[in-house]
This record gives structure tokens, sequence and C-alpha cells, in this order.
């Protein structure tokens, strides 16, 4: 069965409450690791598997919900709501494609993040001394990690079997999932600031200052996906009783 959108029936509002509450799990159990965020892969695995339509309700559903356990928080609640949607439609519409992503986007993300990360560690992030260490080895292992998956989408890229399109695949969804961990991110650096009126120096010193978050959490988000995508997109499209299309 292949879904642009979705259909709003209780079906669909069985599996949005049920993933709601796994992803509030999820999130509440690994929140005490630092640089730990199992939250991507799940909800991207589950529109994959279940649309579009799906994945938003969820998606909105976790961003009200979780304020129960972390506090309403006005520029915090404002980010979830605005970035979750756009993830889920996102990956939702992917998976309704026999063909992830047009060939040339992976290769554009993956080059585009990989020489971000480069240019910063190479030449370093103006906050404190005590973290310029640790950001500049966080930085170069995501850039080794993109790198390796820029090489494995351009060797599978030549061929034409099985195995090589689920090799583009996984590295489609590995490099969109990263690029939506740095815009979520870069959305909070302008989202916080204008809410609590920051001057100028203040909003710069708070983007630095999520670097401290974005480089561990978009590590975990690229290993995660990659690990864990297809065993997941299994167990989903088994859920949602759709035929895997590679």
């Amino acid at each position: 069965m292949k879904e642009k959108f979705g259909q709003l029936n209780a079906r669909t509002l069985t599996a949005s409450a049920v993933m709601t509450a796994l992803l509030i799990a999820v999130q509440f159990a690994f929140g005490f690791v630092s640089g730990v965020e199992l939250v991507t892969v799940f909800l991207l695995s589950f529109c994959y598997a279940f649309g579009a339509l799906a994945g938003v309700l969820t998606a909105l559903s976790f961003s009200l919900l979780r304020c129960f356990l972390y506090g309403f928080y006005p520029n915090v609640l404002l980010l979830y709501l605005l970035y979750y949607p756009i993830f889920a439609l996102c990956f939702g519409l992917m998976g309704s494609k026999s063909k992830p992503l047009p060939v040339w986007v992976c290769p554009l993300l993956l080059t585009g993040l990989a020489a971000f990360c480069g240019y910063f560690a190479a030449a370093g992030v103006k906050v404190s001394v005590l973290y310029q260490t640790k950001i500049s080895v966080m930085l170069w292992v995501l850039f080794a990690i993109l790198c390796a998956l820029s090489a494995l989408y351009f060797i599978v890229l030549l061929k034409g079997g099985k195995r090589e399109r689920e090799g583009r695949e996984l590295a489609s969804v590995t490099a969109l999932a990263a690029f939506f961990t740095v815009c979520f991110t870069l959305a909070d650096d302008v989202i916080s600031p204008l809410w609590y009126g920051y001057s100028a120096q203040a909003a710069i010193a708070y983007f630095y200052t999520g670097f401290l978050a974005m480089i561990p959490q978009t590590v975990c988000t690229a290993v995660s996906v990659f690990l864990l995508f297809f065993p997941l997109k299994k167990v989903f499209f088994s859920a949602a009783k759709r035929e895997l299309v590679f």
C-alpha cells in the first residue's frame, strides 16, 4: 500500500498515540545521558513507514505532551512545534516513494555538512578554552562520519542492485537526519534570542555555546540512524502492514 500523505482513521490515531508515548519514554530514558539523542531515529523510521499524516500528528502530540515532563517554556515549545512537524512531513513523504531522494540531494547535503564541520574544526570556534578542544574533536569526528557516508554513497551510486539501493537509501536518510539536527540547533539560535530579547553579542555567544549541544547530538544522530534505521524500518513497516520497497 502506497500513501502520499495518509488517511485519518482510528488506525492512524492509535499508531500516533502509541508512538508519541514511545518517543516521550525514549527522550526521558536517555535525557540523563549527555549527547545521546534517539528520538530522531525512532520518529524518522515511524514516519517513513506510517506516512506523513501519522508522522505530523505524532510530532505535534510529542511536542505538546513532553512539556508536562520538562515544563512549558514558550521558546522551546515554539521550536518543537516548528521543527518536528516539518521533520515528520519530510520523512513521511520520503517513505511513500520508491526512491527516497534524487541522487544529487544526498551528496550535496553530505558535502555541505562535511565542509561546514571541516572549516570550523580547522578554524576553531570562539568559545572558552575549556571547551575548544572538545568541540574541535567532535567536529573532526562528525567530519569523518560525513566523509565516510559520502564515500559510501558514491561507491554504491554507480551500481544498481538491491544492496546498492539500500546503501543509497541509508546514506540519504542519515545525511538528511544529520542536516535536520543541525537545523534544530540553528533554529534555536534564532528563536531563543528573539524571544528573550538578547543583545547581538549575547546572541552570538548563545550561538557558539550551542555547538556544545549540536555536535554530539549530530554525531549521535548520524550513528544511530546508520545503525538502527533498517531494523526499525522493518519493524514499523510490519506494524503498518506495508511492503518494504528498496
